[in-house]
């Protein structure tokens, strides 16, 4: 089964806020619904119940004027007091038809009916001359009687009212219920929508970052799988594309740098050697003048060479070809062969070493480890003034070797005391070194350093200059 997969992150964005507001929607119309419905039925029954009993009160007051208005007619036979009593009977007649016309209950209509029938047949008696007829004055008694039905009528209204008022009730009561209900089924459900669709907007965003930081960190072997909407596919085919091209230029690099590194090393050789020729006088003897300058020329020759084998051993570091061979190693006999190899060096530069090499022995590649130490003290006695001290130590602490080489030179700013391990950075130069270097020697050192599981620091320390620290374990970990 194929899922349903979006053109683009926008469209992915868009179907996610529908769905996710779909619940709440819902939830909304429906208690729009409920409550128009409540208060549809709230408007009706207090409409209903405030016409029934200000009609019912006008009722009481119609009857009590026209008793009053027959009963003066009767003592005083007055047409006029006849006419009141007419417009009065004439607001009664029509307050009770308004009545009448409302969706009374059954009981309250019954009794309007009563009493509209018991009213007009009082009327008729009354209306028949003389107005002190006997049978006249026994009709106007029964208004006491009317008058009891309209209070009737009022007293039922007023229990009808609160009826409808606890049906209210009850129905608010539902209606919060229900809401509630709703409530609590569909805001988890736009959780959970809104937590898969975060993850699938997510995702592809974090595969396409964690592709990125792989190229970014030089490692071509994977391919970028991106999995989401189909313009996020198609960056992750780019991006596999861009990584293709980024490793055939790495590769390209590298057969660049071994191939001129291969082609200046048979010239370099043959102007090394001349140059041993002619500091050793072989080929005759030179003056003082010349002696110098085949010496500058041997020294230089040296360090030619030295560049040429930091940019080799990086080139094979970058392109992920250089492979660590684990033996037992004597650390400290390899520092002092990198020691002994510098003799010279300290010797031209009246250098005062101090070292302090306890026996280690560590599971490592005995050529990557003789490079870091090589290259950390090569470092030392370049930025060492002439005259001044320098220190090699090799300790363990923790079940870790520790190596610590300090100098006696203008020291790393700490600002720059991360970045001096990056490639082909350079800090300032040396005041009274050699040849400024490539910038790659503590960076290979560092890359030796993680490849052994260790790492390497610029620490603080007693002391002018600078202290570059190693810290390794003894043992492998698998």
């Amino acid at each position: 089964m194929k899922f349903f997969r979006p053109k683009s992150i926008l469209r992915l964005i868009l179907i996610g806020f529908v769905l996710v507001t779909l619940p709440l929607i819902i939830a909304l119309v429906a208690a729009t619904v409920a409550v128009d419905r409540l208060v549809t039925q709230s408007q009706h029954a207090l409409f209903q119940g405030v016409q029934v009993t200000t009609g019912t009160q006008v009722l009481l007051e119609s009857l009590t004027a026209m008793e009053r208005n027959a009963r003066q007619y009767q003592v005083l036979g007055d047409a006029v007091l006849l006419d009141v009593y007419e417009e009065n009977r004439a607001r009664f007649v029509d307050t009770a038809r308004s009545l009448k016309a409302l969706d009374l209950a059954g009981n309250q209509r019954n009794l309007l009916h009563q009493l509209f029938t018991a009213e007009r047949e009082v009327h008729l008696v009354f209306g028949s001359p003389p107005h002190d007829d006997p049978d006249a004055v026994a009709a106007v008694q029964r208004y006491t009687e009317l008058a009891q039905t309209a209070k009737q009528i009022l007293a039922d209204n007023q229990a009808l009212i609160n009826r409808e008022l606890e049906l209210i009730q009850s129905g608010a009561g539902e209606v919060q219920h229900t809401l509630i209900m709703e409530a609590v089924a569909l805001i988890p459900v736009a959780i959970l929508l809104m937590v898969i669709f975060t993850v699938l907007i997510t995702r592809p965003i974090n595969q396409i970052d964690r592709a990125i930081r792989r190229l970014g960190d030089g490692t071509f072997n994977s391919p970028a799988v991106i999995t989401g909407p189909r313009d996020l596919e198609q960056l992750g085919e780019r991006l596999n594309w861009l990584q293709d091209r980024l490793l055939e230029l790495e590769q390209e690099k590298t057969k660049f740098l071994q191939h001129i590194s291969h082609e200046l090393k048979t010239p370099l050789t043959t102007i090394r050697e001349g140059a041993e020729l002619m500091n050793e006088q072989i080929v005759g003897s030179l003056n003082s003048q010349q002696r110098e300058i085949a010496h500058i020329l041997h020294e230089n020759s040296i360090q030619l060479q030295k560049l040429i084998e930091d940019l080799l051993d990086f080139s094979i570091l970058r392109s992920h070809q250089s492979r660590t061979l684990l033996s037992r190693v004597e650390l400290n006999a390899v520092i002092e062969e990198v020691l002994e190899d510098h003799k010279v060096a300290f010797l031209s530069r009246q250098l005062e070493l101090s070292k302090s090499l306890e026996a280690v022995s560590l599971v490592g590649d005995r050529e990557k480890l003789r490079t870091l130490v090589d290259n950390l003290v090569s470092n030392a006695i370049k930025y060492s003034p002439v005259g001044s001290r320098l220190s090699v130590s090799l300790s363990i602490r923790e079940n870790q070797a520790v190596i610590e080489v300090a100098d006696s030179g203008p020291g790393i700013p700490s600002a720059e005391r991360e970045r001096v391990f990056e490639a082909f950075y350079q800090g300032e130069p040396a005041a009274h070194g050699h040849v400024r270097g490539s910038g790659l020697g503590l960076s290979i050192a560092r890359e030796h350093a993680q490849a052994h599981g260790g790492d390497i620091s610029v620490v603080e320390f007693d002391g002018i200059g600078a202290c570059m620290r190693v810290v390794m374990p003894l043992e492998q970990v698998k």
